[in-house]
């Protein structure tokens, strides 16, 4: 009996080894493996077009995941988009600050799709009042009719600016506050609109934080510069003390006299009431001249569409220890913070 047994079974392993061949999947001289149906992955960019960035996608997750992390333009850009199509704002932004930022000046037509892609996940981020300066300029650099036609949509879509001036709205201390003497015109250059903002350090230790104290200060910094330097005014335009109040100084109709040279072009200069060196002669900045720093920082952007690559600290342009290296890290970071897309727009309710 078992030996019908095992020709039956012989023969049953026989036909499915038959049937096996018949089909392509046994033999391993002649299987032929055919594998299952996968989308090609999709070419890396290699250009910077709206062909190449903001062509659509089927699974934008998939394709993020297959780009290399590469700050090349075409790259970034393209990383940008997906992200953005993902709905993640702040990594769209932290994508094309590769562009912008990078060792290298981008080319015009790489500003022009990096500056729309950004101002568009401002826009999709919720903070649509930074998005004027990108969407502005990428419309001046823009020749690729795709992109021209992406940056009117947006436009169209924008939320108009809230009237007002957002620095007006932080209870600034006017000139005559501080019993400001009579500006020199003669000593004066006009202004024309604001692009940049460079903060400063009145390298003087100052703690006071009463509202005569300050005044006393300010009007000494007018002094030494009217009188000592020859200046026309006060070399700032705004002035911060240790109690987080913000003061006029030169009216912004006027050019500053605070960065040397031509770098006062076009250049709001802020003074952060103390002397932030390390030593017995120097101090920390106040938590509330932090405060009052960044919210005013912020309330010129938004007045003057001033982009958050354009803050600067005044040793960026000369050889200085000014603004102080326990201040130098506080600028950083809120430009750091605000290049991320979340700036904090509520306004601090301003010192007495």
């Amino acid at each position: 009996m078992s030996h019908f047994r095992s020709i039956r079974a012989a023969k049953v392993a026989a036909c499915l080894l038959s049937f096996a061949a018949a089909a392509g999947l046994g033999g391993c001289s002649t299987a032929r493996y055919v594998p299952l149906e996968t989308a090609p992955p999709a070419p890396l960019p290699n250009a910077v077009s709206a062909a190449a960035i903001l062509a659509p996608t089927a699974d934008a997750r998939t394709e993020l995941e297959r780009l290399p992390r590469s700050s090349a333009p075409p790259i970034a850009l393209r990383r940008a988009f997906l992200e953005l199509e993902l709905g993640h704002a702040r990594a769209a932004i932290d994508a094309t600050s590769q562009v912008l930022y990078s060792a290298s000046r981008p080319a015009a037509n790489e500003e022009a799709f990096a500056r729309y892609l950004r101002g568009l996940a401002y826009v999709k981020g919720g903070t649509p009042e930074l998005a004027a300066y990108d969407l502005d300029r990428a419309r001046q650099l823009a020749l690729d009719p795709g992109l021209v036609g992406r940056i009117g949509e947006v436009a169209a879509t924008r939320p108009a600016a809230a009237s007002g001036s957002a620095v007006a709205a932080l209870g600034v201390h006017s000139r005559a506050q501080w019993h400001a003497v009579a500006a020199n015109p003669r000593r004066l250059d006009p202004m024309d609109r604001a692009t940049r903002i460079t903060v400063h350090h009145s390298a003087m230790y100052f703690r006071n934080d009463s509202p005569a104290a300050a005044a006393v200060q300010i009007q000494q910094i007018q002094h030494e510069h009217m009188a000592g330097r020859g200046y026309g005014d006060i070399g700032y335009h705004y002035l911060i003390d240790p109690a987080g109040r913000v003061w006029q100084g030169r009216p912004l109709r006027w050019q500053g006299a605070h960065a040397s040279g031509a770098n006062n072009i076009r250049n709001i200069g802020v003074c952060v009431l103390g002397n932030f060196v390390r030593g017995a002669d120097g101090q920390q900045p106040s938590a509330a001249q932090v405060g009052a720093l960044r919210h005013l920082i912020v309330a010129l952007m938004q007045d003057h569409d001033i982009p958050a690559g354009e803050i600067f600290r005044h040793s960026d342009f000369k050889a200085t220890a000014c603004p102080g290296p326990l201040l130098e890290p506080v600028i950083d970071r809120i430009a750091r913070e605000l290049r991320g897309g979340v700036p904090e727009y509520r306004v601090a309710t301003p010192a007495p």
